[in-house]
């Protein structure tokens, strides 16, 4: 894969977009959707989650943060065993281009 280097404004786009429920990416050849959840509690911040689009019950990793090159996920295995992983922004490409 090739890297792109990416400018600090257009982090902060990406990172943007990932935060916006629905967003559509693709990363690593598979396409992803980005999905948040809200509670009507305002001192309550959002849990995101990412996961491949293959409906209700795919397969999904929650973000542990949006930190400066990447973003951070996890998910438990049946056994409680914790696994973790990245998305690096150079190699997200979103499916819509505009906004």
């Amino acid at each position: 894969m090739k890297e792109r280097k990416l400018s600090k404004n257009q982090i902060a786009e990406i990172r943007a977009r990932l935060m916006q429920d629905g967003t559509t990416f693709k990363c690593y050849g598979h396409s992803f959707k980005v999905s948040k959840t809200e509670f009507p509690s305002s001192d309550i911040d959002p849990i995101y989650a990412i996961g491949r689009d293959e409906g209700l019950f795919g397969p999904r990793m929650n973000v542990n943060k949006f930190g400066p090159t990447c973003v951070t996920v996890y998910t438990f295995d049946m056994l409680g065993n914790r696994t973790s992983g990245k998305f690096r922004y150079d190699l997200i490409e979103f499916e819509n281009k505009e906004a």
